[in-house]
């Protein structure tokens, strides 16, 4: 049996199970109670939860862990951040959530229909932070050192670096170093650049997901002379077995949520 523990928080009905030997972060496990309580209406809207700390206390765990969980559910429009730190169930919930809500309610005199938007690769633009994303504007102005406003290295700010390493090194277990962090403007700049780096390198073969997205990497790596090879995917990511007799220079993988399939690559998959 996993080490479990829980936590009733003023919150209403808010009750969260951590279990250490799950192989699950525990932001991970805290965003998934706390989420699957709002979609079930366990909490209602405006409803708050409880301080960061204090739930941190009650949990046995760190401050951050707490955070990070927070912070996520706000990003996906499930809690909303309230000035003096408040933290509360969003008014209306992200239309996913509506869905799964609306398809378990009970049939009424009067139908009511929902759309929703299956669309690959768009985001519901309308659940962005505007008010926060204006705030942390406003700061950035207000207190950033006057040469930060002149040329820089073309790699990013400092700043910018050092915070996406702090980021990955404590959520992702990555060991980053500011120094090897590229910043780039999206997907199809950044495999561009490694598409080039490999063939300056020597590199003559490179492996893609079967079935996979048909432009970015596919397109360029073609266009560079590389020759592309598909790898069959399957529940838990790629066949490691057909990506050992490739023979490949180099493969790209998407690990979480792969398109189309919608796997995710688990831990244990690796050479055998």
């Amino acid at each position: 049996m996993g080490r479990l523990r829980t936590n009733s928080g003023p919150a209403e009905d808010l009750l969260i199970k951590l279990d250490r030997d799950a192989g699950v972060p525990l932001h991970r496990q805290i965003e998934t109670s706390i989420r699957a309580g709002i979609r079930a209406g366990l909490m209602r809207a405006g409803a708050s939860l409880p301080p960061t700390r204090t739930l941190a206390t009650g949990l046995g765990v760190s401050r951050g862990v707490v955070v990070e969980a927070y912070q996520q559910l706000v990003a996906e429009g499930y809690l909303v951040s309230r000035s003096g730190g408040y933290t509360q169930v969003a008014a209306s919930m992200p239309p996913a959530a509506a869905g799964s809500a609306a398809s378990t309610a009970q049939p009424t005199a009067r139908s009511v229909g929902f759309r929703v938007d299956f669309g690959y690769g768009r985001t519901d633009v309308s659940q962005f932070p505007r008010a926060a994303w204006l705030r942390s504007v406003r700061t950035v102005l207000t207190t950033t050192p006057n040469d930060r406003f002149a040329y820089l290295d073309g790699r990013g700010v400092p700043e910018l670096h050092e915070t996406l390493c702090d980021y990955l090194n404590r959520v992702r277990g990555t060991s980053a170093l500011p120094g090897n962090v590229v910043i780039c403007n999206g997907y199809g700049q950044g495999i561009s650049l490694l598409i080039q780096v490999l063939v300056q390198h020597g590199a003559r073969r490179i492996a893609l997901e079967d079935p996979s997205s048909n432009d970015d990497a596919r397109v360029l790596a073609g266009a560079a002379g590389l020759d592309v090879v598909g790898i069959p995917v399957g529940p838990d990511g790629v066949q490691v077995d057909a990506l050992h007799r490739a023979d490949a220079d180099a493969v790209v993988l998407t690990p979480s949520h792969q398109w189309p399939t919608g796997g995710c690559c688990r831990p244990r998959r690796g050479p055998r």
